[in-house]
């Protein structure tokens, strides 16, 4: 199959139109995911945004964030990324079309979806645990560890 046929697979399999064009864009979970067509690297590319990072104390999840990606150990195969131009955190994933056929792309994009809805929510729970320690230290000092976070 060539991209655009595994592109028309999928959509077809998740029930949704596809144009014909060079990417696929749809909402799974509520998380918005493309995938797109990669011509000059024969591969198909997954993207996801996973949210916005909390404007404070961004050293502790951009960390982890690194952490994660460091040999793909907390991220399925995916990278994470902060997006240049809109300052979201995004999550990527490129895979070659040699190595794909209707089935395997099917698996990638719900391991995928999978893998961004749980950064998702890493994001999400960060920026809440910083409104309520923001909130709590208007009623006494404390200190956010970051302690009680999910690590993937």
């Amino acid at each position: 199959m060539d991209a655009k046929e595994l592109i028309a697979d999928i959509a077809k399999r998740i029930n949704i139109e596809y144009d014909g064009g060079d990417v696929l864009s749809f909402e799974a979970d509520g998380l918005g995911v493309a995938i797109s067509i990669l011509p000059e690297l024969d591969a198909l590319v997954l993207t996801g945004d996973i949210g916005e990072p909390p404007p404070e104390r961004l050293e502790g999840l951009y960390k982890t964030l690194l952490g994660a990606n460091h040999l793909f150990g907390g991220t399925a195969g995916a990278t994470i990324s902060l997006d240049p131009d809109g300052g979201r955190i995004a999550i990527c994933r490129q895979m070659p079309l040699a190595m794909l056929d209707g089935d395997k792309l099917y698996a990638e994009v719900e391991r995928f979806v999978n893998t961004a809805e749980t950064w998702s929510r890493v994001v999400a729970d960060y920026r809440s645990a910083l409104s309520e320690a923001d909130e709590a230290a208007d009623d006494e000092p404390q200190s956010f560890s970051g302690s009680g976070f999910m690590q993937v």
